[in-house]
């Protein structure tokens, strides 16, 4: 995934002012793997990126954008 993306999906996030925590809660993982995923460590699958377009009520091409 694009560093572009991941920060767009921090960005995101912060604005929010939603928990890196709330955020993984709601996608299905751990706090730990979901900082992983935002800071580029672990690679996105689609899936993920879909589940993380529902929480910020976006679609997966806004977030790709």
């Amino acid at each position: 995934m694009s560093s572009k993306t991941l920060q767009k999906i921090r960005q995101l996030r912060n604005d929010k002012n939603l928990t890196q925590e709330f955020v993984a809660e709601q996608i299905g993982c751990s706090q730990s793997h979901y900082a992983k995923l935002e800071n580029g460590k672990v690679k996105l699958s689609i899936e993920i990126l879909q589940k993380i377009s529902t929480v910020f009520k976006l679609s997966v091409s806004e977030l790709l954008e």
